[in-house]
């Protein structure tokens, strides 16, 4: 993995991170998910429509990741809803990598040499560990900690489905802008259609935190997606997930969640692993 696809996918990962900081402070989380989501399509929008088009093979994959992706942003509202940051996150994002990589692995027949498995390992630990003490701090109710657990299931059918739909669209931002777009089509429709009194009452500064997040969000994932273009699926995802690092700082200097020096010491074990990668 080169320096600039590393560094690239680092600094996804702090966008990442951010936008789902910005969901927490928000005092409605649901609400706040479905906002940034849709702010994502809006600014995908056009791009998408002045961009190229997707080669045929890659539209069936657009459609599925667009319904996926509503569930992921559902599920990240319930999530941060039950949970603080610094549980919910961890135990979404951590848990996703290591079988992101064993899956792309079995099923697309990506071989990683035994540093790349090192790297993933690493990241693992680190991100567990960290999960692990944001639960002993924070506490996590059976509720927090399904909701969390399905959406990490759901970040690995994306992630899968949209590394290899970026690379049969034959570029990676037309595959996801007009997979973003299509992604707020579908929430503004079932906002519309079954939850429209949750969009009354929001004034114009939460739509602008909501859009912000949304580019946040479309960045992010779209550095993500073209990296899978340039490296193994299993490799970006696992260093993506160091956003779990970023997400942490922000839970702790800016929502003022409590954290121990077991963080550090995770933080250290991520950290090796993204080293690991750089030699792979």
């Amino acid at each position: 993995m080169s320096i600039a696809i590393l560094l690239s996918v680092l600094f996804g990962a702090l966008l990442h991170a951010s936008w789902n900081a910005l969901i927490k402070w928000e005092p409605d989380k649901l609400v706040a998910a479905g906002a940034i989501a849709t702010g994502a399509g809006v600014v995908a929008l056009p791009i998408a429509l002045f961009g190229p088009l997707p080669l045929g093979p890659a539209w069936p994959l657009i459609v599925f990741s667009a319904v996926v992706h509503v569930g992921y942003f559902v599920l990240v509202g319930y999530a941060l809803r039950h949970a603080d940051l610094g549980v919910a996150y961890p135990l979404t994002r951590g848990s996703a990598p290591a079988f992101t990589a064993i899956i792309a692995a079995i099923w697309l027949g990506e071989s990683l040499a035994l540093s790349g498995w090192l790297a993933v390992g690493a990241i693992a630990t680190g991100v567990v560990t960290l999960s692990a003490d944001a639960m002993l701090r924070g506490g996590l109710t059976l509720r927090a900690a399904a909701l969390a657990f399905g959406n990490a299931a759901v970040v690995v059918l994306y992630t899968l489905v949209d590394g290899v739909g970026a690379r049969l669209a034959g570029d990676a931002v037309a595959y996801v802008t007009w997979m973003m777009a299509a992604t707020a089509a579908i929430i503004v429709v079932l906002t519309l259609l079954f939850r429209r009194d949750t969009i009354a009452g929001h004034g114009a500064g939460f739509w602008l935190r909501a859009f912000i997040g949304g580019g946040l969000a479309l960045a992010s994932y779209g550095i993500a997606i073209w990296a899978m273009t340039k490296a193994p699926i299993g490799l970006v995802a696992a260093l993506r997930e160091t956003s779990i690092l970023f997400g942490t700082a922000l839970s702790a200097l800016v929502l003022k969640e409590r954290f121990g020096w077991t963080r550090h010491v995770a933080a250290a074990v991520v950290v090796s692993g993204a080293v690991i990668l750089k030699l792979v």
